[in-house]
Parts: C-alpha cells; sequence; structure tokens
C-alpha cells in the first residue's frame, strides 16, 4: 500500500463506544487520490468533506466473532464525491470494492481476519437469495484496501428494474467478522461531529454538499450501511451513530455511513438470461 498519499492524525475521544471494548478515534486522511484504478463508474455515500485538504473518519471497533456489517448501493443513485451518477442500465459489471481499515493486523499477524460476500438486496439493505461471490477468508491492511471481485461478476439478476433492458442494480455487500481478537478491523466511517468541533465548513468541491444529521436532511430516504449482528439477526441492520452523539435517535450529529466503494465496468446488462426481480424474490423468500 502506497502511504505517501495518507497523512494521519490521530486524535484519542471520550465519545462512548458500543461494545466498550476499546475507545474509539477521529482520524484524519486524505482519500486515495491518485490510487484509484481506472473505472467507468464509482458509487458510495460517505462523506468525503476537506478540511481543508484532509476529511475526517471515525474507526469502528468492538466487533464480536461472527458479527456482520454491509453496505448496500444501487446504480443509479447519485453518489457523495465521485461525480455523476452511474447509468443504472449500462453499469452492471462489479469488478473492484474499496474498505477503510484503521487497525490493518490482519495480513501481519494471520488474525483479525473477515471475510466478504456479495449478495442481491431488498429496498432496506437486506440480503436477496444466495451469495453471489466470496471473497475467502483474508485479513486487511491499514487504511485504502481494494478488493479486486475476480473474476467481475454481473449483477444484472439484481436489478430493480427488470425491464428491457434491465436496469438499477441493488446489491449489498458484506463483512463477517473472523478470527481472533475480533475487534479487528476498525472499519472507518464519516465524521461529521470532528469536522464540525474543527471548525470545518461542509462545502461542494465536485460532490453532493454534506448536509446533516443524517437520515432526516440526506438527499436519500435510507441509510445505506449498518450492523446486521451475528446471522443476520437484525435486518434491516441498525444503522451508525456519531460517536460524539448521545441522543438516544441521533438528533445532535445524526447518523453516519461506512467508507466504503464499489467500482462497476459500463457495457450493458451482461446476465446470461433474463431473471426478473420478482422471480428472485419468489425463489427466496
Amino acid at each position: 500500500m502506497n502511504r505517501a498519499l495518507l497523512f494521519v492524525l490521530v486524535l484519542a475521544l471520550t465519545a462512548t463506544t458500543q461494545a466498550g471494548a476499546l475507545e474509539s478515534k477521529a482520524f484524519q486522511m486524505r482519500d486515495d487520490f491518485g490510487m484509484e484504478p481506472l473505472s467507468d463508474c464509482q458509487l458510495n455515500y460517505y462523506y468525503y468533506a476537506p478540511c481543508p485538504t484532509y476529511s475526517w473518519f471515525w474507526s469502528f471497533p468492538d466487533w464480536e466473532y461472527g458479527d456482520v456489517v454491509g453496505a448496500w448501493f444501487q446504480v443509479g443513485d447519485l453518489s457523495t464525491g465521485t461525480g455523476a451518477a452511474c447509468d443504472p442500465v449500462e453499469c452492471h459489471t462489479l469488478d473492484r470494492i474499496r474498505v477503510l481499515d484503521f487497525a490493518g493486523y490482519g495480513s501481519i499477524h494471520g488474525c483479525c481476519l473477515v471475510e466478504f460476500d456479495i449478495y442481491c438486496s431488498d429496498e432496506y439493505g437486506c440480503p436477496v437469495g444466495p451469495s453471489l461471490w466470496n471473497s475467502g477468508i483474508r485479513g486487511l491492511d491499514y487504511a485504502w484496501n481494494y478488493l479486486n471481485v475476480d473474476p467481475p461478476i454481473s449483477i444484472c439478476g439484481c436489478s430493480v428494474n427488470p425491464g428491457s433492458p434491465p436496469s438499477a442494480p441493488r446489491i449489498l455487500i458484506t463483512a463477517t467478522h473472523l478470527g481472533n481478537p475480533p475487534s479487528y478491523p476498525q472499519w472507518g466511517a464519516d465524521n461529521i461531529s470532528t469536522q464540525l468541533e474543527q471548525g470545518c465548513e461542509f462545502h461542494e468541491i465536485s460532490c453532493l454538499p454534506a448536509l446533516y444529521p443524517r437520515p432526516y436532511n440526506s438527499y436519500y430516504p435510507t441509510m445505506h450501511s449498518g450492523y446486521y449482528g451475528q446471522g443476520f439477526r437484525y435486518c434491516p441492520p441498525r444503522w451508525f451513530k456519531d460517536r460524539r452523539d448521545t441522543t438516544p435517535d441521533a438528533i445532535e450529529y445524526g447518523y453516519i455511513e461506512l467508507a466504503w466503494r464499489i467500482y462497476l465496468t459500463c457495457s450493458g446488462p451482461t446476465g446470461a438470461e433474463p431473471t426478473t426481480w420478482g422471480n428472485i424474490k419468489s425463489m427466496y423468500r
């Protein structure tokens, strides 16, 4: 991992953690500009608001063995910080995933491992049908991790609008925590409260203005990432709350998103045979 583009300031905070095993921390760092792979389409929902050139992220530790976290995406949604919306008809081939980890011990010690899966998703971020792709058990490096989906997979069968051609695939990507200790990785999520306390203004730099709190003043009707428990105990998932927010319904700073991104190739629908959304639901529900 090339770290020349990363500038990290670690600030220990007194924010309450959800499980209490580790103290949550705020990190200030750059997005991985200059390291991005070529891609026709990129989609993420987290806020990257430079202040002035680096953005704040939360670390999210405190996992137990078997815990599942995830993020879901719909091709055609506006994306935060990556330009225009991806074409919902043309962009149906998923070839890479990026996640942010602030621990990175797995690849060094052979512990602290995770396993990623890709599912078709319903409108609430719950899986529909079996896993379309599994990463195998793996460790993560510190900072941005790129997971190649090799060979790339067609998500045409997850299209919300079956149509002719089908459009707007919706997928869920999950990470299941394995190994020991299971408190790693420490997932990165966007950070609203530290930005405000540091006097940073949310502003537009080729992206949507970062409104808060979410989801009440969001561009989207629902959140896109959360905690699923073990065996998808929570579905819809429990949303992640800003670490400084002490209110029960997150009216102070709001909910936040995992710093996960997907990359797609745009070459039209690539399914071997037509599969309607209704067919998928009837098969697995």
